[in-house]
């Protein structure tokens, strides 16, 4: 009787104890659960609001009175200046922003680089916005720009008819059109550079192009 009893009590106290082990167990359960989703949102958040406060930053991002040209170290104009209009800006594969005084020079930039740009970006002339290259309605004009390659650009029709109601004698213009311009003076320059023979050890064909580019910017 007393075996029996024992064996009775003995499988009480198992069976309890397995009811608590269960119980415990529920309990860790949503609290893992909870933990391993805060970890995942404290990995993830930062990240994306880097993303984005990064584009935005490519998107708003200004030159400022000490910006130089990334090509021809020239002077790049703030859009509170004359000339700010047609400063240009482009986004590198690895997410760093470039200013240039004016389109060639950015178009200049890659050729001399070797590395397309990830995102280009030039100013509506009218309302000062940035504005995609690949989205911009170009005109030639007469106008002296900071390189004298004499391109203004416009986010849209309504701001191209402000303009051409004004001059007249602006002619439509592509892309295209601007790099074989900027081209035809990348060629010639380095031609030039070569005849004279000052091609400097070292510094790379950017920076020999620095001279002659100033020159070029003196000209306006």
């Amino acid at each position: 009787m007393k075996k029996k009893l024992y064996i009775l009590t003995a499988a009480a106290a198992l069976s309890l104890a397995a009811c608590s082990s269960n119980e415990k167990t529920e309990e860790s359960k949503p609290e893992t659960e909870e933990k391993a989703a805060t970890e995942q949102q404290a990995e993830t958040t930062p990240t994306e609001e880097v993303k984005e406060e990064t584009a935005h930053q490519h998107e708003e991002g200004e030159p400022t009175a000490e910006t130089t040209c990334s090509f021809c170290d020239m002077k790049v104009y703030m859009k509170s200046e004359d000339m700010g209009q047609f400063t240009a800006k482009m986004v590198t594969e690895e997410g760093e922003t470039l200013f240039f005084d004016d389109i060639g020079c950015m178009l200049n930039y890659e050729r001399d680089t070797e590395k397309p740009a990830k995102e280009r970006f030039v100013r509506d002339f009218n309302g000062l916005d940035w504005v995609s290259v690949d989205d911009a309605k170009i005109m030639k004009t007469e106008m002296k720009t900071p390189m004298n390659y004499g391109y203004a650009f416009f986010k849209d029709e309504e701001s191209l008819n402000t303009f051409t109601t004004k001059h007249q004698n602006a002619q439509p213009a592509t892309v295209e059109d601007i790099d074989q311009v900027a081209n035809e003076r990348y060629m010639k320059k380095k031609q030039m550079q070569e005849q004279e023979g000052d091609m400097q050890h070292g510094e790379g064909d950017h920076g020999e192009m620095k001279q002659e580019e100033e020159m070029q910017h003196e000209a306006h």
